[in-house]
């Protein structure tokens, strides 16, 4: 007799079903999941304070190999580092938090959900449901989706065109300086680069080059998901991109002794956007469905899932109350508008310092009496390398 039904066992649906197990070992937590196996491994920037803030905590010994695990720290050390973060790969974290939350007695059962009343036939007893399938949640759009004013279920704000350049590196290489040598390459290129490098696993490290774009150039290139991402030498690549990855690359061979795995670098593009559903909760006739991770709320620059944990951890605490599904509803709806205004209030204030740092470092690229350059050496290696082209 499941007590909650959740669909979507990702890192945030997950995080949840622990949580609730955490607040009431009792809880009867069961879990839908369509993939078997991982569609995607990229690197996840996860806050310390996103594990801490709401959650629940017994001070276990699972719980500290938990945070050993993901964080490389026991959890008094996390609480102690509050702002501290970790480059995590999805695959690994996603790992961790499956492993606990079967640990605690959560069922995972592998299966495709398409529609709300599907699960409801499955689980008949239940009355209370959590959607954290994804950004275009199929749960969220049957149950608040466009209606016949032509609403949608949620609404977005654009802020940012970007390309994603991931690839692998050998052993573990360097990081470049925000304020250092990424600074100084970022004056040599026509875009802007941000770099994430994950943990070494097995000799392997997970590196993503994120670029800004103009819309102009963003609109040039021809669509590249995850699943079907260009190469830096395909044909119909803009230039001024091609030119911007490769000699971001070549600096990185150069000043952090990466060797990176030619075969392995994919490049997409996508649209960095905020977003919120119209309601984090819904009543569908005497059942209680809440939206949880991507399905309520998503914000750019690695805060999605750090938000998503926020919230889930909320709705951790909302959903282990004796209050009413009805109620349970109407308390996490209430949350809502708070969350949403801190979340865009931080992705917006973030997006203003990267502009701002992408003016200045185009500007200051112009002043002759510039001193925050390459020593000449270095210089003449990116030359160098440019001009012969080598292949990565």
């Amino acid at each position: 007799m499941a007590d909650i039904v959740i669909v979507g066992a990702g890192p945030v649906g997950l995080w949840l079903a622990i949580n609730l197990k955490k607040h009431n070992p009792k809880l009867d937590v069961q879990m839908y999941e369509r993939n078997q196996e991982y569609e995607r491994s990229h690197i996840l920037r996860l806050r310390h304070l996103a594990t801490t803030l709401y959650a629940k905590h017994d001070g276990s010994s699972r719980e500290n190999e938990f945070y050993q695990e993901i964080m490389g720290r026991r959890l008094r050390d996390v609480f102690l580092q509050a702002t501290g973060q970790v480059f995590i790969r999805t695959n690994d974290l996603e790992d961790a938090l499956k492993s606990y939350a079967t640990d605690l007695g959560v069922g995972i059962t592998y299966q495709k959900i398409l529609t709300p009343r599907e699960l409801e036939l499955l689980h008949p007893e239940c009355r209370q449901f959590v959607a954290a399938d994804g950004s275009r949640s199929p749960m969220r759009e049957a149950l608040i989706g466009e209606d016949m004013t032509g609403q949608k279920s949620t609404t977005e704000y654009p802020l940012r065109y970007v390309t994603e350049v991931k690839y692998q590196a050998e052993g573990r290489p360097g990081k470049l300086d925000v304020f250092g040598d990424q600074y100084k390459a970022n004056k040599l290129m026509p875009h802007t680069v941000f770099e994430y490098v994950g943990r070494e696993k097995e000799g392997i490290t997970p590196v993503t080059l994120r670029t800004f774009l103009d819309r102009k150039t963003y609109e040039a290139i021809p669509d590249a998901t995850f699943r079907n991402p260009l190469s830096i030498d395909s044909d119909n690549m803009p230039d001024s991109l091609r030119q911007t990855i490769k000699t971001y690359m070549d600096i990185r061979s150069i000043r952090a002794a990466e060797k990176a795995l030619a075969d392995s670098v994919k490049v997409t593009k996508l649209i960095l956007s905020m977003y919120a559903a119209k309601k984090f909760g819904v009543m569908h006739e005497d059942r209680a469905w809440f939206f949880a991770g991507d399905s309520a709320m998503g914000v750019p620059y690695f805060r999605a899932l750090n938000a998503g944990f926020f919230v889930s951890s909320q709705l951790a605490r909302i959903l282990s109350t004796g209050l009413s599904p009805n109620n349970k509803v109407t308390a996490y709806n209430a949350v809502r508008p708070l969350d949403v205004a801190w979340e865009f209030t931080t992705a917006r204030s973030k997006d203003l310092l990267l502009q701002a740092y992408q003016d200045f470092s185009k500007i200051s690229s112009e002043v002759p009496w510039e001193f925050m350059t390459f020593d000449r050496q270095t210089k003449d290696a990116i030359q160098d390398r440019s001009q012969k082209h080598e292949p990565r």
